[in-house]
């Protein structure tokens, strides 16, 4: 991954050993624990838990959640558990290239050398609960090498999220086959579905911000927010937004859901001054373009021009915006401030997935961003983070 990214930018182009420092990180968002199950059709029905579906958690998943933690218990039930979030996916798919960099340069006397100080920072801010779940979500983040910034609710439990596969061979429903891979070749995992309860991760005070993180803030030189968490602490959001424009550091900023720029597009139009990188997928740029009555509306490429022709709260002409819009199997759209008044709009077609075996798209959208954040860490250009 190294060698993508240097190739792009040229850092590292000579064959002397040299040190290459990246950027610290910063994450923002929502984080919370992730229990994959294993669940047949009659635990679904049970609870009623439509196939394909991503849903939040009502009264009756509390349950849910009881019996499949009585189920793994006693080994009735195959559970795994990971970091879950959109901010944490992110997270973890930049550590992840940070250590195939490492991996991929060992023996390989042209590469620059990585000293432990040269290493990545990346930090997970966000909220959780002293409970069971919030010290099982601290552990796994902690082996990932993760630096946690994470405030502690005794109002609310650490938030977490069923991912439940329904072991069943599907029929012709679902996600189809991954690029490249025809159906008959597929290996279908069967339905997955989700449920998500946020729980402590919507109770972050900016108390936390101020008093008990704030020189981590500053450390960082890259800013990612999930817009979920603008829903959590709209005034902490504006404060690292305007910190970042003051210090000249790189702010980014994931429209993370639908939903939430239907129903929360006033604050997240309020951070886009701040932003130099915006994130999202087609639908999520129309759904905010409508919201606002734009006439841009439908059309995917006059959206993201539309948000890219913001005003800039550092009013410095020189600072370019790229706003971003994953389109499925359709090329990635760009558009891009152009010397300070005009607009680029550029595509950039969507590489194959190599051949394996086809689960779900869930997640695809964070895991982009880390790579694209990895690129941002070295200060590559736009054409580089793209291919990462």
């Amino acid at each position: 991954a190294l060698h993508s990214c240097a190739d792009g930018y040229g850092s590292v182009a000579s064959t002397s050993k040299r040190s290459l420092k990246m950027l610290n990180l910063l994450c923002v968002g929502a984080p919370f624990l992730e229990l994959h199950v294993e669940a047949d059709a009659e635990l679904l029905s049970r609870y009623e838990v439509v196939p394909h579906t991503a849903v939040q958690a009502q009264e009756r998943h509390a349950e849910l959640l009881l019996e499949v933690q009585r189920g793994s218990a006693t080994g009735a039930i195959k559970v795994e558990q990971f970091p879950g979030g959109s901010a944490t996916t992110t997270a973890l798919a930049v550590l992840a290239l940070a250590k195939a960099r490492t991996v991929d340069d060992e023996g390989d006397d042209t590469a620059p050398e990585v000293d432990d100080q040269d290493r990545p920072d990346v930090s997970l801010l966000g909220g959780v609960s002293r409970d069971e779940h919030g010290a099982r979500l601290r552990e796994l983040l902690h082996i990932e090498g993760v630096s946690m910034l994470l405030s502690d609710s005794d109002t609310e439990a650490t938030g977490w999220r069923l991912v439940l596969h329904d072991r069943r061979r599907s029929g012709g429903q679902g996600l189809g086959p991954m690029p490249g891979v025809t159906e008959s070749d597929a290996v279908r995992v069967g339905a997955v579905s989700t449920v998500t309860r946020t729980g402590a991760a919507r109770e972050y005070k900016l108390d936390h911000l101020r008093f008990k993180v704030w020189e981590s803030v500053e450390a960082a030189r890259v800013v990612y927010i999930d817009a979920l968490f603008l829903m959590v602490s709209l005034e902490s959001g504006r404060i690292i937004a305007e910190h970042c424009a003051k210090m000249g550091k790189t702010l980014c900023l994931n429209l993370s859901a639908r939903y939430i720029c239907s129903y929360f597009a006033d604050r997240i139009l309020q951070l886009v001054p701040y932003v130099d990188y915006v994130f999202g997928n087609e639908a999520e740029y129309i759904e905010l373009a409508e919201k606002q009555g734009e006439a841009v509306a439908g059309s995917i490429d006059a959206a993201v021009v539309w948000l890219t022709r913001m005003p800039r709260a550092d009013g410095d002409p020189r600072r370019k915006r790229h706003v971003i819009a994953t389109c499925g199997l359709k090329p990635t759209v760009v558009a891009s401030s152009w010397r300070g008044y005009g607009m680029k709009v550029q595509r950039y077609p969507v590489p194959p997935v190599k051949t394996g075996n086809f689960v779900c798209k869930d997640g695809a959208g964070d895991a982009f961003a880390g790579g694209f954040l990895f690129g941002l860490m070295f200060e590559a250009q736009l054409d580089d983070c793209m291919h990462l």
